[in-house]
């Protein structure tokens, strides 16, 4: 699997592509770690560069970044699921644990407006 970071003023923006294997959530944690020194108020993960299912792969990164970034006080939300992705969050009820949005450029224009809010 492929991760990218976009750092903004205070959000960043990973993209993740590929495919997750069996040991990604403990290669995501590498790529993350430098990230997770400096300080951003959201977190927005897009998915769309997900080719290949392997939800339970993927669950699992995704645990991992909301964890590590929600310890530091970010928000997190997941953007852009393809449509099988999205299903599998609906069937298994994951809307409750992640934020979920579609598409990314909704996700950033909502936490701009919450930013500018308070």
């Amino acid at each position: 699997m492929e991760y990218s970071f976009i750092s903004g003023e205070d959000s960043l923006i990973i993209r993740l592509a590929g495919t997750a294997g069996v040991n990604e959530r403990l290669r995501a944690k590498k790529h993350l770690f430098p990230h997770l020194r400096q300080s951003y108020r959201s977190v927005m993960v897009d998915l769309a560069g997900l080719n290949k299912p392997g939800e339970i792969y993927i669950l699992g990164v995704l645990n991992t970044i909301k964890k590590e970034f929600q310890l530091l006080g970010c928000k997190v939300k997941l953007c852009s699921p393809k449509p099988r992705l999205y299903r599998y969050f609906q069937e298994n009820r994951l809307e409750q644990i992640f934020t979920i949005a579609q598409p990314m450029t909704q996700s950033k224009a909502e936490f701009t407006e919450k930013g500018n809010d308070g």
